[in-house]
């Protein structure tokens, strides 16, 4: 059994057979899954709202759909974890009705979901993925497929909260000959809640006068995140000093790095030319020398 995992960070979508373009408009694909929101914040006041999701089979074939709950962490590379082991869980804390359904082509379904903490959840918050699956069917093959797509949940309990984040360092190369010039960061998660460092409030580079934004990241409760951006464009040469910053309710948190960007290149080049215009112009001084000394010996010379 194979099963095909994605967790959503835009409107989830999964195609399957069917979707090649005909003349004019596409065809619908035979499997077309959209699950949204793509990702729940339930905040400290909302926990006893009912939260809901819109599931849409855009798809030419009916579908049963089957909803679970997983626990999850993530990498260092931002990658999602299943692991029921995961830490800050809420899998036991969702009520979800329903639980399995059946869509025809075009049949959207609500499904609600109800948070339900125990008496006395740790502080901070706990997350959780939702897996909307569509499980293989019967069929003669040696491999089945089920399709799932994840939406993760995360819940805030009541109760005080810390958004501290360390920064593990800004790593650069010390030297470089032209761009682009990579910086990497290591942003460490020691708080109770994630940190999304998205849009305006991301984490950038402030180098050469410019600010150098990463992508957009979350760095999890208890999990730390490598990101890493390009400097295209820098100066032909330059001593930079590069800094990036984190906020946090202690303040903030810098860390720095220097790069040399000089065209060793160019000035290779520019060393071969300077010593080849050299070479030509020694060699035609004495093609001169040579000919005066000519000229002389022949004046010189009574015959």
């Amino acid at each position: 059994m194979i099963v095909a995992s994605l967790m959503a960070g835009g409107v989830a979508l999964a195609a399957g057979p069917g979707a090649s373009e005909a003349s004019g408009t596409a065809p619908a694909p035979d499997f077309s899954l959209t699950v949204s929101p793509a990702r729940l914040v339930v905040r400290p006041g909302h926990i006893d709202d009912p939260q809901r999701f819109r599931v849409l089979n855009g798809g030419r074939s009916p579908v049963d759909i089957v909803v679970n709950r997983a626990s999850f962490t993530a990498d260092a590379d931002g990658k999602v974890i299943f692991d029921r082991d995961a830490p800050h869980s809420a899998a036991g804390w969702l009520q979800v009705s329903p639980a399995a359904f059946h869509l025809g082509p075009g049949e959207r379904r609500r499904v609600t979901v109800r948070v339900d903490p125990p008496a006395e959840p740790e502080n901070g918050e706990h997350q959780v993925a939702l897996l909307f699956t569509a499980p293989a069917g019967s069929g003669t093959g040696n491999i089945r497929l089920n399709r799932t797509i994840g939406t993760p949940i995360y819940v805030t309990v009541p109760g005080p909260i810390d958004t501290s984040v360390r920064l593990g360092g800004l790593r650069a190369a010390d030297f470089a000959i032209s761009g682009p010039v990579e910086f990497g960061a290591t942003v460490e998660n020691v708080g109770t809640v994630r940190r999304d460092f998205f849009g305006e409030e991301g984490l950038k580079v402030e180098v050469n006068g410019r600010e150098i934004p990463f992508p957009d990241f979350t760095v999890l409760r208890g999990t730390s995140r490598d990101v890493t951006v390009r400097w295209k464009d820098p100066p032909l040469m330059c001593v930079c000093h590069a800094k990036v910053s984190v906020t946090g309710p202690d303040g903030t948190s810098s860390r720095s790095a220097t790069v040399v960007v000089f065209p060793l290149h160019l000035f290779a080049m520019l060393l071969s030319v300077s010593g080849a215009l050299y070479l030509l112009a020694l060699w035609a001084r004495r093609r001169c020398q040579a000919h005066l000394l000519g000229i002389v010996r022949k004046a010189r010379d009574p015959d």
